[in-house]
């Protein structure tokens, strides 16, 4: 048999309605959208009730292991999920010959779309991965966790033994990166008729998914390259040298190179600099897929009030920290931040009474000691200093010092 790459893993959440920048709605999308989507429209899909827990989603729609959770009263996105049997069953039984449908998709939408978790694994069935001697350099005597021979960004680590064979994970679950390295044969029980099958997989999760799918689409890389450029970046596996305590600096490991370098030698990180666009949605992302049922809960008991007021001081200092980050970014000029953060009550003002918040303005200065009167507002430099106020207000803008 062939040594392969497969995709064993694919899901991802699509919002419920499209809306324009004044909250107009655009386009309802809705399970039966996905459906087609996904190029299954001839499929039967049994309806289900939705499992506890997940987001609030009261129905499912399921299929051959590839499940469409929806009907949410908590968030306002549907949840495609797809296992690697999915999978196997999506590429026999959809209309589209591939995956490049979907993932044009979910990079054509990364508004409304985000990326859960995407599985890339490599089968080996000629015997290039040696699972024992990587279960050996992982923890040499099964015991000992912190002696390894392999180096990588990633901390955690662990090897299993059971009835199902040996699997070496590289990696947390709930990191946005983790290898799993197992005997695939004796998993399926099948090591009679099938002499070696070895499975080295990438668990990719949010971020470090969709920019695999993006160099994917947008830089035209291959399935089979970009797996080997991540796998070289994330994880070595090496040989001990006595003679240098720096692992980096060791050569990679004899049962090791062959399968690593079978591609290329060369090596690719996924990690994407934040820059404007990329925070503002990874914000938009983190409040309404993560938040948003315990902030309507926190609403619905205790009222827009109550939150404003508690999260008020909180709010500015995380906010100027975050302003400030963004200052930087060219984006800014061209996405008009500038005028739309100097309207928000933010800039801390000095007064006899302490210290209330306004919005900008042009009588605003700073002052070691004075306070605010009817022709000065003299900025409370302790709570925000001039530079980072100044960044805020932009170049066309100032906040001078107050000399008399």
């Amino acid at each position: 048999m062939e040594n392969k790459i497969i995709f064993d893993w694919l899901s991802f959440t699509v919002k419920t309605s499209r809306v324009d920048v004044n909250g107009i709605l655009l386009e309802t999308i809705t399970e039966k959208n996905l459906i087609s989507l996904l190029g299954l429209e001839n499929v039967d899909f049994e309806e289900l009730p939705g499992i506890m827990g997940i987001n609030g989603f009261q129905k499912r729609l399921y299929s051959n292991s590839i499940t469409i959770h929806y009907d949410s009263r908590l968030v306002d996105f549907m949840w495609v999920e797809m296992s690697g049997q999915g999978c196997r069953a999506f590429e026999s039984l959809s209309t589209h010959a591939d995956y490049n449908f979907i993932f044009d998709f979910i990079i054509n939408n990364s508004d409304i779309v985000n990326v859960t978790r995407l599985d890339v694994a490599y089968d080996d069935f000629q015997g290039l991965l040696d699972v024992y001697a990587i279960a050996d350099d992982t923890v040499p005597d099964c015991r000992d966790l912190k002696q390894y021979n392999f180096v990588s960004p990633l901390r955690s680590h662990s090897v299993q033994i059971s009835d199902k064979g040996i699997c070496i994970t590289i990696g947390s679950c709930r990191s946005d990166i983790m290898f799993r390295i197992y005997d695939k044969a004796a998993e399926r029980n099948k090591s009679e008729e099938v002499p070696h099958w070895v499975r080295c997989e990438i668990q990719l999760r949010r971020d470090r998914a969709y920019e695999f799918i993006r160099l994917l689409r947008e830089e035209n890389e291959t399935v089979d390259n970009l797996y080997f450029l991540v796998l070289n970046h994330y994880l070595r596996f090496v040989e001990p040298d006595p003679a240098d305590s720096n692992k980096s600096r060791w050569q990679l490991a004899k049962h090791w190179v062959a399968f690593a370098y079978s591609v290329t030698t060369q090596k690719k990180s996924l990690f994407v600099k934040p820059g404007l666009d990329y925070n503002l949605a990874k914000l938009d992302k983190v409040v309404e897929n993560q938040f948003a049922g315990a902030v309507f809960t926190y609403l619905k008991c205790h009222g827009i009030d109550r939150l404003v007021t508690t999260l008020d001081e909180k709010f500015r200092k995380v906010l100027y920290s975050y302003l400030n980050l963004l200052s930087t970014q060219q984006e800014i000029k061209s996405n008009g931040l500038y005028d739309m953060v100097k309207q928000l009550p933010i800039f801390p003002i000095r007064t006899s009474s302490g210290v209330r918040y306004e919005s900008y303005s042009n009588n605003i200065y700073t002052h070691d000691t004075k306070i605010s009167d009817k022709n000065f507002k003299i900025l409370e430099t302790k709570i925000l200093d001039y530079k980072s106020a100044q960044d805020i207000v932009g170049p066309n803008n100032r906040i001078n010092e107050l000399i008399q």
